[in-house]
């Protein structure tokens, strides 16, 4: 992982997606904030599709409502075991 601090290093954007297609950058701001920078990949894409997504969001919304597990004596009874 790389650290940029940007308060000491004039860098340019383009400079700084360099260095992130090989590592994991941190960008130390001249305010004092902290950013992280890493290459996305298919996944960090689809999770940021579904993320904004209201029909997946509202399903997980109701996923999160369901009853929870179904206790051990009340799966025998049901299988006759």
């Amino acid at each position: 992982m790389k650290t940029v601090d940007l308060s000491r290093e004039q860098l340019t954007l383009a400079d700084v997606l360099a260095l992130a297609k090989s590592e994991s950058v941190v960008i130390h701001s001249s305010s004092g904030e902290d950013f992280l920078l890493e290459q996305a990949d298919e996944f960090d894409r689809e999770a940021a599709a579904l993320g904004g997504s209201n029909k997946f969001m509202s399903f997980l919304s109701a996923r999160s409502n369901e009853g929870g597990d179904t206790p051990i004596d009340k799966v025998r009874k049901k299988r006759g075991l």
